[in-house]
């Protein structure tokens, strides 16, 4: 594995094998939406150089804490493009079924949503299927 990039709020990791980059969302909250903010932009930045459509995404929120109020989502909806667009395929690994109806809820364009899953063995086969 490659760190990309690492926070109290996140790790990006390369697994060069499987052809993903791993997005593991920690237990810490964001503080403000500016935390939440740099955060993507330091996201962005350690994954410029990747060829994304050779890649797939797994974006595992298990451990995130749940925040749905409208200045989040209006961060997340900015950035939204920007950090899920351009991957070969992109899955979301949640751990309730509240988590579930929230990454479906948010994956409103298709070229940015993530198939939601809650077992991770699950995930990672959808994503290594051509």
């Amino acid at each position: 594995m490659i760190v990309l990039y690492e926070s109290k709020f996140a790790r990006l990791e390369l697994d060069e094998a499987r052809r993903i980059v791993r997005y593991v969302r920690t237990a810490e909250p964001f503080a403000s939406v500016d935390d939440a903010t740099q955060m993507f932009r330091d996201i962005l930045t350690g994954t410029a150089r990747l060829a994304r459509r050779d890649l797939a995404l797994l974006s595992d929120l298990r451990l995130a804490p749940g925040r749905n109020d409208e200045a989040f989502e209006g961060t997340v909806s900015t950035f939204r493009q920007e950090l899920f667009g351009g991957f070969r395929k992109r899955a979301a690994l949640v751990r309730t079924m509240a988590g579930k109806l929230q990454v479906r809820r948010l994956n409103g364009n298709p070229e940015t949503a993530a198939d939601v899953f809650d077992d991770e063995a699950t995930a990672l086969a959808f994503l290594g299927k051509q």
